[in-house]
């Protein structure tokens, strides 16, 4: 076995391991190794997993192991995603596509945008595991940062936010507190637009069945 080989496949059992989000950074410290580095370890592990049933994925530094989007409707049969999104309510739907959209985002921002408070319903979007806990924001009080997660995306057989309905259209609109009250009540309307495109497609997977 090559000494590459070696640390590449210690990487990936930290990666599977860890309980915690690893960060290019944190690997390449504990190894001793610069940044640029160890992140060539991790593309040429990502690269070689292209065609296996776990991925690995790697955004804003941080490197988990997800699985294949190829494989999505496996998962979506095994796990039956669909009837946790089935049972949600409209205002824990509404928080989804939210977070779907703008993810990563703080329940601040959600709060924000919706104007009511989404406590328990970030609550039962976790323990659904629609959602999870990516990381903290580098502000006063440092709240947690929510994105959707895998069982999400299989269930819409997307692979990730880029294929969502309507993305594009909503990276366009501006929603976060910065804007000015008049303007989030258009912004609002408009995330409605893009949250019934959403459960359109919810709808007609659920109806192809």
């Amino acid at each position: 076995m090559s000494i590459i080989q070696n640390i590449e496949e210690k990487i990936e059992t930290l990666i599977f391991l860890s309980k915690e989000e690893l960060s290019v950074e944190e690997l390449s410290k504990f190894y001793e190794i610069d940044k640029e580095k160890m992140m060539e370890h991790i593309l040429r592990l990502k690269e070689n997993r292209k065609v296996s049933g776990i991925n690995i994925k790697i955004d804003n530094d941080i490197v988990t192991l997800v699985s294949n989007p190829l494989y999505g409707e496996d998962v979506k049969k095994f796990f039956n995603p669909e009837m946790k999104i089935k049972k949600l309510t409209k205002s824990a739907m509404e928080t989804l596509a939210i977070i779907a959209y703008k993810g990563p985002i703080t329940k601040g921002e959600i709060e924000s945008i919706r104007g009511v408070g989404v406590e328990k319903t970030i609550s039962n979007l976790l323990e659904k595991n629609l959602i999870f806990i990516s990381g903290k924001r580098k502000s006063i009080g440092t709240p947690n940062l929510y994105q959707v997660t895998e069982d999400f995306y299989s269930y819409l057989s997307v692979s990730g936010k880029d294929e969502l309905p309507g993305y594009e259209q909503f990276q366009k609109i501006e929603l976060l507190y910065k804007i000015v009250e008049e303007e989030n009540d258009e912004s609002l309307g408009k995330l409605k637009s893009i949250e019934e495109k959403l459960e359109e497609k919810l709808e007609v997977k659920n109806e192809i069945k």
